[in-house]
């Protein structure tokens, strides 16, 4: 990744397009980065929670990011326990990997982007949640997300000069 020449972007995915990943949209734009905080209310339904760990995986993977940062919401119908179950997986999963997920529940939450401590902002309308759930889970696509078709969405990605992740 070092050396690539990152460039603000704005763009539309539509509805079917397939080759959006968080590994083509995000992850050029870890480079340095050791913090990343995500804001998204709607990591709370199962496949939510998956999409939240294939994101987190793209990060560890490919970048040296050593802390991440959720705020996500829940109304009255989230089985809390559940998602603190799920996450709390997660986090320990992360943590023998050297990387602490730290998590904030905010009801007032509603606005989606994932900030990081590099200055780069990336809002994806949609959140994590831009993809549409495979017609059955053996097709292509329901494993590699850069195959699967997606749901429509904008795509913001812009550099807020001076800013630095508050954590």
């Amino acid at each position: 990744m070092a050396g690539l020449d990152l460039k603000e972007q704005h763009f539309t995915i539509f509805y079917g397009d397939v080759g959006y990943s968080y590994e083509s949209i995000v992850v050029p734009y870890l480079q340095g980065a050791k913090e990343v905080i995500v804001e998204d209310p709607y990591i709370r339904a199962v496949h939510q929670i998956h999409n939240f760990v294939r994101f987190c995986e793209a990060v560890v993977k490919h970048s040296t990011v050593r802390r991440i940062h959720l705020f996500t919401s829940y109304d009255d119908s989230t089985p809390l326990a559940e998602i603190q179950d799920k996450l709390n997986q997660l986090k320990q999963s992360l943590l023998e990997l050297d990387v602490v997920l730290d998590v904030e529940l905010n009801t007032n939450l509603h606005d989606r982007e994932i900030r990081i401590d590099n200055g780069w902002v990336v809002k994806i309308g949609r959140g994590l949640d831009f993809y549409q759930k495979p017609g059955g889970w053996f097709e292509i696509g329901s494993n590699d997300l850069s195959m699967r078709k997606c749901l429509e969405t904008k795509v913001d990605i812009f550099r807020v000069e001076g800013s630095e992740v508050a954590g």
